[in-house]
């Protein structure tokens, strides 16, 4: 838990940094869609990272995933997609890809907390899901967010993120 979903994307990006294999790198490129809210972008920006913008598809809104391998470069690292309001982008689609070419996929589901694609909840697509419970969002609390992950090092080094580096929340016997 965070105060927000836009930390939940800045703690995302610094927990990828500090990965023991295939951290992102100041310069790495991040393909990301041209539709989405400025804390999508903002962390990637803050840590150096070039954005490599996709369009959408006009039904969906959602990142073109035809045009994933023309983005696709050398130096590119990690995939970015977002749920827009509520409508799955094609995740199954994209962990595929990103699992191809061996790229770190944040799933910024902001704006699709309960949604669904082919019964699995959107956030749970990526190596790291985010999610938003501000006022405007499907569910709200008013404030905060949230990030998921299955990997036990990203979540000892967001949790330590979280907390400004102390580790007092980071689980017995993961390795920082």
């Amino acid at each position: 838990m965070v105060n927000s979903g836009s930390s939940a994307n800045l703690i995302a990006v610094a927990a990828l940094f500090h990965k023991k294999e295939k951290p992102l790198e100041r310069g790495d490129e991040v393909i990301v869609p041209a539709v989405s809210w400025s804390t999508t972008y903002h962390p990637l920006q803050q840590y150096g990272l070039k954005l490599r913008f996709v369009d959408v598809e006009l039904e969906t809104l959602n990142i073109d995933t035809g045009a994933l391998k023309d983005a696709l470069t050398p130096q590119t690292r990690a995939i970015v997609a977002v749920s827009i309001l509520g409508n799955p982008a094609a995740l199954d689609v994209i962990r595929a890809f990103a699992d191809e070419h061996g790229l770190w996929f944040i799933e910024d589901n902001c704006e699709s907390l309960d949604a669904e694609l082919d019964g699995k909840k959107t956030g749970t697509f990526g190596d790291i899901g985010t999610f938003s419970f501000f006022f405007s969002h499907h569910i709200s609390t008013g404030e905060g967010g949230m990030l998921l992950t299955d990997d036990a090092e990203i979540d000892g080094l967001a949790r330590a993120a979280r907390a400004h580096g102390w580790t007092r929340d980071v689980p017995n016997g993961a390795s920082l």
